[in-house]
């Protein structure tokens, strides 16, 4: 009877050993304990079918078996399961907590960084105290001016203009210099954002040796008011600041442009629809503006190309 029970606990014992080292769950165990009790059992039942007191020997080794087992089963199960169990909760909760709390951390930085980032970036522009006087000083909408700024990234100054006898005045609108590779995308932009407000954006100036040019703003929608405030005319060849006035509107007529840039001597327009007959208009153009067509090479014929090409027109007295 004790080689019988010692054989018993021996295969508990390793079947408890055997589940610690695997570190195997719950089910594992309950598994391996049922196929270790019933192999005991099966053991002694086999040892105690000799005994001449096979059913007393058989009810005490049942009731035995079945009490030791599943205390034995219950503790070591219990053990293997609460230590499984407890160190796998715990690095379950942490994983969860840790990759929680490192997934919000981080979106939240993300979202906050992004948020400052495209915030500070170029959305954000302070006038100067200079700026903001100018702006009080000719009545001009403080946005236009941030606009401007956003754009060009240039001090804004006052505009200068010229009266009939070609002295300088200070004129009602603003000035800022533009790179010379960078004048038409950005009198393009200021066009597209400051035309819907009534203000005017045109070149002032041309600068070819300093590589810098000059756009100037002015307030309002009628666009022969940039020739007036700059006076252009044409006084080496007796025309007049109305006369060019009088010319442009008669072409106007019979096309559509813009004026996209005037000085004391030039201006310049940009088309929005050709004249039908190039070539006759090309003709007048070198009547009223000789120099316009001179200072092409090959004259008429070339004009014609570039108008064509470019859909703008130069005209200059000098």
């Amino acid at each position: 009877m004790k080689k019988i029970y010692r054989q018993f606990f021996c295969a508990i014992a390793s079947a408890g050993a055997v589940l610690m080292i695997m570190g195997a769950n719950s089910q594992v165990s309950m598994d391996v304990n049922s196929g270790v009790s019933g192999s005991a059992t099966g053991k002694t039942a086999n040892a105690l079918r000799d005994s001449p007191n096979d059913k007393i020997i058989t009810t005490m080794t049942t009731s035995s078996t079945s009490t030791i087992t599943t205390g034995v089963t219950s503790s070591v199960a219990s053990k293997i399961t609460n230590s499984v169990g407890g160190n796998t909760g715990d690095r379950m909760k942490s994983r969860i907590t840790s990759s929680t709390t490192g997934t919000a951390t981080s979106n939240l930085t993300s979202s906050s960084t992004s948020s400052v980032v495209s915030k500070g970036t170029g959305s954000q522009v302070t006038l100067s105290p200079r700026a903001e006087e100018l702006a009080k000083t000719i009545k001009f909408d403080r946005q236009v001016l941030i606009i401007v700024k956003q754009i060009t990234q240039e001090r804004i100054t006052r505009l200068v203009g010229y009266d009939e006898d070609n002295y300088q005045i200070v004129a009602p609108g603003i000035a800022v210099s533009v790179p010379e590779e960078n004048t038409d995308k950005v009198l393009a932009d200021l066009r597209n954002k400051l035309l819907p407000l009534h203000y005017m954006p045109f070149i002032v100036e041309i600068n070819p040796g300093l590589k810098l040019n000059k756009i100037g703003i002015i307030k309002g929608s009628d666009q022969y008011e940039i020739l007036r405030i700059m006076h252009t005319d044409g006084d080496e060849y007796d025309i007049s600041n109305q006369d060019v006035i009088e010319r442009l509107k008669e072409w106007q007529k019979i096309s559509s442009f813009d004026i996209i840039g005037a000085d004391s001597d030039w201006v310049e327009i940009q088309f929005k629809k050709l004249p039908g007959d190039l070539k006759s208009f090309v003709h007048e153009v070198y009547e009223f503006s000789p120099d316009a067509v001179e200072r092409v090479p090959n004259g008429i014929e070339k004009l014609i190309e570039k108008i064509k090409r470019t859909k703008r027109l130069f005209l200059l007295w000098e």
